[in-house]
């Protein structure tokens, strides 16, 4: 699998405060690994058309770094807050208004990119009706339908992680469940979810769990740094995971542990705000989910044609310029209006001391 799930700037809690850290910064660091995580994955699809693929063949770790930092950013919102039914219409309405608006758009590109290809002689790929509208509502895995453009997988786990984070949470509330024991029950589930990541375990197709590990790792990660939870947690999940590096997707396990821990030590060092903050690093963090959506479309389409009169370097080139190009121009004329769009949204502040993780559950 492939792909870069929907974890973009705008509307998420980048201003958290922290130690040294005032609450009027921007997280930086995580603008950065955001737009790292992007090329990794550009890099993943268009290098591996060149005979340098040996160098980018890891990039769709670039995944990996997205899923722990939607963990992070996510927990950060929704952990402060009671899980009324109100606050989580309202959440969901702003990410889905954040998200859906440049995913659609892009749908519509791809398909009206096929008709035009099947116009200029290409094999035309069939697409159906309820492929199209299990894609609008991600549920195109679960329904067993195949991927339109190959990165909307990452999408629908990114929704069913949203909506697993919300239901820990409003399930602990109305339970009126210890922190101690949510906690516990918080870390079984990460432990049964890396055993299905390793193939010990089975998950249904479409199924996000083989991958929560990842994004509850972020979240751990935000309530350690936030000293909410001890950060011995965080340490032993970060070890059982670098432990089981050998084993199947070990790789996936070590590179999510490995950003949790530069995370966790760029707060820690009050560098949120420092590491990675050169301009090219931002302006790829703030283009992320445009690059996401667009390299497949219109960046192999441009390697595809060059190939036919360049060398492949050039072709590369060409590949990387149209992807970045052509991202820069959705996130202008539609990531942008559609973070503008969701902000009218209101989702109320948290207030008071930094957020407790378990604040609508009782405390041990």
């Amino acid at each position: 699998m492939s792909g870069a799930p929907a974890i973009a700037r705008g509307d998420v809690a980048a201003t958290v405060a922290g130690p040294g850290l005032s609450a009027d910064k921007r997280l930086r660091f995580i603008d950065g690994l955001r737009g790292v995580a992007a090329a990794l994955v550009m890099l993943y699809h268009l290098g591996g058309r060149t005979t340098a693929a040996a160098l980018t063949h890891r990039g769709y770790l670039g995944v990996a770094i997205f899923f722990a930092l939607s963990g992070f950013v996510i927990t950060s919102i929704v952990s402060a807050r009671p899980m009324s039914w109100g606050f989580l219409g309202r959440f969901a309405l702003r990410r889905l208004v954040r998200l859906d608006l440049p995913y659609w758009a892009n749908i519509l590109l791809v398909l009206v990119t096929m008709r035009l290809a099947v116009r200029f002689g290409a094999s035309e790929q069939g697409v159906s009706a309820p492929q199209v509208a299990a894609h609008l509502v991600y549920l195109q895995d679960i329904l067993g339908y195949s991927e339109i453009s190959s990165v909307y997988w990452t999408l629908c786990f990114e929704v069913q992680f949203y909506l697993a984070l919300a239901l820990l949470l409003w399930s602990a509330q109305k339970l009126q469940l210890r922190s101690g024991w949510f906690i516990a029950a918080f870390l079984v589930l990460m432990g049964l979810s890396v055993l299905a990541n390793m193939k010990v375990l089975p998950t249904p197709r479409g199924l996000m769990f083989s991958y929560w590990w990842a994004f509850a790792l972020g979240g751990l990660c935000y309530w350690s740094v936030v000293s909410e939870v001890s950060g011995a947690y965080l340490a032993a999940s970060c070890a059982v995971l670098f432990g089981s590096a050998g084993a199947v997707h070990g790789d996936w396990r070590f590179t999510t542990a490995a950003t949790v821990g530069l995370m966790y030590l760029a707060w820690r060092r009050s560098a949120m705000h420092r590491w990675l903050a050169d301009p090219v690093s931002q302006f790829l963090g703030r283009i992320s989910y445009s690059l996401y959506l667009c390299h497949p479309l219109f960046g192999w389409s441009a390697q595809s044609l060059a190939l036919r009169y360049c060398n492949q370097w050039v072709a590369l080139g060409v590949g990387v310029a149209a992807s970045i190009v052509s991202a820069w121009l959705t996130y202008w004329c539609v990531e942008r209006p559609a973070i503008a769009l969701s902000h009218r949204v209101r989702v109320n502040a948290a207030s008071g001391r930094p957020p407790n993780p378990v604040r609508q559950v009782k405390q041990t």
